[in-house]
């Protein structure tokens, strides 16, 4: 999977979560700015989990090292090359 066809796949589960759509999702927008909070953070986690058959590290889900769209789609990428 290409890279930008891997960013669309994450942001299009983040905007399932969200109440936005994929199309009003960006990489720059903060999570609580589309509707993500921190019990849609839990929500958001497990929906990429199951999404891409990966499981993060709980070392790797500290609340404010994930801000934006851009920490989501960095870290679901990370495991994703593994």
């Amino acid at each position: 999977m290409k890279s930008m066809d891997k960013k669309y796949e994450i942001i299009k589960v983040i905007s399932s979560v969200s109440p936005f759509s994929g199309e009003d999702v960006s990489l720059e927008d903060e999570l609580a700015s589309i509707g993500i909070d921190s019990l849609k953070r839990v929500e958001l986690i497990v929906a990429i989990e199951d999404a891409f058959n990966i499981i993060f590290d709980d070392s790797d889900l500290d609340p404010g090292q994930l801000v934006t769209v851009s920490d989501i789609v960095q870290l679901t990428e990370k495991y994703l090359n593994r």
